[in-house]
């Protein structure tokens, strides 16, 4: 029985798109800890809300055996560096937005969440003010070549076109105040989807921005 195709049928049900997992290169090899794990990925098709389910899924890729992904940190940036190192302080399955941030609740401020459903290494959103300038990022697992994406919530869906930084391994919206009108878009949503030129799609879980946000705000002044 092949592991991997189990898995990728799986994920690419919860929203009813094949290409969900693309974003993420497959993993060469997988290890299931028990059959159990089988049945736990199989009872999240039943959950009825879509961002519960990717959470399901989510939590039950995390109790799976991944073979270890290479991928080349010479090719990566101060911001790819900032992203992932933050997030393997993650303890837990949890999708909340994680913050730093320096002494006396000055910058850099750094908030940051794991993409939801697809298996490590994962894309990773990223909120920032650093020297009192705004950014929304997204550090990935593997390069991409444009910025084109569609962007969608609950609320809304518009097309835009971010810049592709740190060797294709970033994306980073607009700085500054335009930056802080897309991160305001975003608030009140519970999940956030980006769809890349080749289909393939990332969510993330932004349910708690509008609080998460708020140091953020303050040291950047908005």
């Amino acid at each position: 029985m092949n592991i991997i195709l189990i898995i990728s049928s799986l994920l690419a049900s919860l929203a009813g798109n094949p290409k969900l997992a693309e974003v993420v290169e497959p993993t060469q090899e997988i290890t299931v800890k028990e059959e159990q794990n089988l049945d736990e990925l199989q009872k999240c098709l039943f959950e009825p809300s879509p961002l519960i389910r990717l959470a399901c899924y989510d939590k039950a890729l995390n109790n799976l055996k991944f073979k270890t992904v290479a991928i080349p940190l010479e090719n990566m940036g101060t911001s790819w560096r900032q992203a992932m190192e933050q997030e393997m302080k993650r303890t837990d399955y949890s999708t909340g937005f994680m913050m730093t941030q320096g002494e006396n609740g000055t910058g850099p401020i750094l908030l940051t969440t794991p993409a939801l459903g697809v298996a490590p290494p994962r894309p990773i959103l990223m909120l920032s003010c650093i020297d009192s300038i705004t950014r929304l990022q997204v550090a990935l697992p593997k390069p991409v070549e444009t910025g084109d994406v569609t962007v969608e919530t609950d609320k809304a869906q518009y097309r835009t076109e971010w810049f592709v930084r740190e060797h294709g391994y970033l994306w980073e919206s607009s700085r500054g105040l335009p930056g802080i009108e897309e991160i305001k878009r975003l608030m009140g949503s519970e999940r956030m989807t980006i769809t890349g030129s080749n289909g393939g799609q990332i969510t993330f879980n932004i349910s708690q921005l509008e609080q998460a946000a708020k140091p953020l705000r303050a040291a950047c002044r908005w």
